[in-house]
C-alpha cells in the first residue's frame, strides 16, 4: 500500500488555504448586503407598525399601513437569504467567464423588478398625493437611497485604507477617500442632514434660500432648476462611458513591479448597462417634461436610485476584486 505523497497533501492544503482566502471578502460583501436589507427591513417594519396604531387617533383607515408592513418583512426574508445563499457566494467569488454571464443575466434581471415595482406601485397607488410622499421627502425611497449611500461610502472607505496601507496605492487611496466623504455628502443631503428624521424646523435665512424650505444644498434655488437636466446629463454620460470607454493599461504600484492591478477592478462593468439606461430613461422623461401621463417629476426618485444602486453595487465589486491582489512588499 502506497504512502500518501507529502507534496500532494502541502498542494491540497495550499489550495484550500488560497481558496478560503478568497472566499473572505465574498463572504464580508454578501453579510454586508445581507444586513443592509434585514436593517432597513426591520426600521420600515416599527415604523408602519407605528403608523398603524397612531392611524386609529385621526380616524382613517390604517390597513395600508399593513401594506408596508408586508414590503418590511419581505425585506428582511431576502436579506437572511443573501446572507446564507450560496449561489450569490459562487457569483461573489468566482471570475471565469460563465460566471461572468450569470452576473449579467442578474443585474439585468434586477433592474426589471426594480423598474416593475415602480410601476406597479404607480399603478396600486391613485392617489398621487399619497405616491408622492411614499417617494419624497421623508419617504421610503429616500431612506434607502440614504441607506444605500451611507453604506457605499463605507465601502469606498475601506477600498481607501486597502489602497492606502495594503498595496502602497496612495494617489488611488486619496481618490477613493474623497468618493467615500462625496457618497457621505449625498446621503447626508437626501436626508435634510437629519431634518427629514428629527423635523426641526428650517432657519429663515435658509429657507428664503431654498426651494423646498430644508436645510439642504441641492434645493437651494440657484440649483433647483438645473437639477433633472443635470441628472439626465449625468445618467447618459455614464452609459456612454460604460458602453464605449476606452482600453487602459495595467496599472502598476510603485513598489513592486510584479504586481499589476487591471483597471477593470476600479471600472464600472458593462453588465451595468440596464441601471444607467433605465435612469437615464427616467431622466429624460422627467427633464424634458414629456410623458406627463404616466411619467411625474417625484419619479426622478427612482431614477436617483437606479444611480446610488450601481454606485454601491460597483465599489463592492471592486473591493472583492482588490481582495485578490497579493499585498505589497514596502522597500526597507
Amino acid at each position: 500500500m502506497k504512502s500518501p505523497d507529502p507534496s500532494n497533501a502541502a498542494a491540497r492544503q495550499q489550495t484550500e488555504e488560497h481558496r478560503s482566502k478568497n472566499l473572505k471578502r465574498p463572504k464580508i460583501v454578501q453579510r454586508i448586503c445581507g444586513r443592509t436589507f434585514i436593517f432597513f427591513g426591520t426600521a420600515v417594519l416599527l415604523i408602519s407598525i407605528y403608523k398603524f396604531f397612531r392611524t386609529f387617533s385621526v380616524e382613517s383607515p390604517p390597513w395600508q399601513e399593513l401594506q408596508l408592513s408586508a414590503t418590511a418583512i419581505i425585506l428582511i426574508i431576502i436579506g437572511n437569504y443573501i446572507q446564507k445563499s450560496t449561489l450569490l457566494r459562487s457569483l461573489l467569488s468566482e471570475l471565469n467567464f460563465s460566471t461572468h454571464i450569470k452576473r449579467s443575466y442578474l443585474i439585468f434581471a434586477l433592474t426589471v423588478i426594480i423598474m416593475s415595482g415602480a410601476i406597479l406601485l404607480k399603478l396600486s397607488v391613485q392617489d398621487v398625493l399619497r405616491y408622492k410622499r411614499l417617494l419624497g421627502e421623508g419617504g421610503i425611497l429616500e431612506y434607502l437611497q440614504a441607506l444605500i449611500l451611507f453604506t457605499s461610502a463605507w465601502i469606498s472607505w475601506l477600498i481607501s485604507r486597502d489602497l492606502w496601507k495594503r498595496l502602497s496605492l496612495r494617489l488611488h487611496g486619496v481618490i477613493y477617500s474623497l468618493i467615500s466623504f462625496s457618497l457621505l455628502f449625498i446621503g447626508l443631503e437626501e436626508i435634510a442632514w437629519g431634518q427629514v428624521l428629527f423635523g426641526w424646523k428650517t432657519p429663515e435665512n435658509i429657507a428664503t434660500l431654498n426651494a423646498q424650505n430644508q436645510t439642504t444644498f441641492h434645493n437651494l434655488k440657484l440649483f433647483q432648476n438645473y437639477l433633472d437636466l443635470n441628472l439626465f446629463l449625468v445618467s447618459m454620460l455614464l452609459l456612454v462611458l460604460i458602453l464605449w470607454r476606452p482600453t487602459i493599461s495595467l496599472l502598476r504600484p510603485a513598489t513592486s513591479k510584479a504586481i499589476t492591478i487591471h483597471p477593470k477592478t476600479f471600472f464600472i462593468p458593462r453588465y451595468f448597462w440596464p441601471l444607467y439606461f433605465c435612469a437615464a430613461l427616467l431622466s429624460y422623461f422627467v427633464a424634458t417634461e414629456s410623458g406627463t401621463a404616466f411619467v411625474i417629476n417625484i419619479d426622478q426618485e427612482w431614477a436617483e436610485f437606479l444611480l446610488y444602486l450601481s454606485a454601491g453595487l460597483s465599489l463592492l465589486r471592486t473591493y472583492i476584486l482588490l481582495g485578490n491582489v497579493p499585498k505589497t512588499l514596502k522597500h526597507e
